[in-house]
């Protein structure tokens, strides 16, 4: 796998969208400023959308990644451009990018923080891998993790988006397609996580329901 160019993503860019290498990055602002900067060859840059999941304040005593995270469900909140949103210190909040991302079948990337925004103390991405075929605008799970609240501004540079190609053979293209109808859903809003309960997943290596403690029957 290797990180494709400045040019390779201006001529991908340029493809009907119908054809099965093309990409799609949208909307692009500033289309000639796609890259940070003249020596930049490979990282496109992504701003950040107006979309927000706030964590419940208080918030619960612990996150279940189970079919209950509908108890934890995080509140939505819309910030106009122009506008700002606080982050405390020491706090998170899910965004996402404001720019819609098609992905063809031969590329995957990498989002990572902006070095500007790093310095700052800010993380971005904790899950920064994203798979072929993939549409949607970016989940960024974005954490303050210096000592001061930071403000974020939507429609501000934040993160940078690194693409690499696949290798892949005709019969692989084809499984792609099939997948991508039942798989990818183009997010356009940030997405909280997906989870099976526990008992489904312990279950496959031999755990009874028995066997299997409950944060909400236990006294913590």
């Amino acid at each position: 796998m290797a990180v494709i160019s400045k040019s390779e993503v201006k001529r991908r860019i340029e493809l009907p969208i119908t054809h099965r290498k093309s990409l799609v990055i949208t909307p692009l602002l500033e289309a000639r400023k796609m890259f940070s900067g003249d020596g930049d060859e490979d990282a496109i840059d992504l701003r950040l959308g107006t979309s927000f999941l706030l964590p419940q304040v208080p918030p619960q005593t612990f996150v279940n990644p189970s079919k209950a995270l509908g108890r934890q469900s995080p509140f939505r909140v819309h910030v106009p451009l122009g506008r700002f949103l606080v982050l405390p210190a020491h706090q998170t909040v899910l965004g996402a990018t404001l720019e819609f991302i098609k992905l063809p079948d031969d590329l995957s990337g990498e989002i990572l923080t902006k070095s500007s925004i790093a310095r700052t103390f800010m993380v971005i991405e904790t899950a920064p891998w994203i798979h072929p075929s993939y549409r949607g605008c970016l989940t960024l799970e974005i954490a303050n993790v210096s000592n001061t609240p930071l403000i974020l501004y939507p429609g501000r540079l934040i993160g940078q988006l690194i693409l690499l190609e696949l290798k892949i053979e005709k019969s692989d293209a084809k499984s792609q397609e099939r997948k991508l109808s039942r798989t990818y859903l183009a997010p356009v809003y940030p997405e909280v996580p997906s989870f099976n309960d526990p008992a489904e997943d312990l279950s496959r290596i031999g755990i009874s329901d028995s066997d299997i403690d409950s944060p909400y029957t236990r006294d913590l």
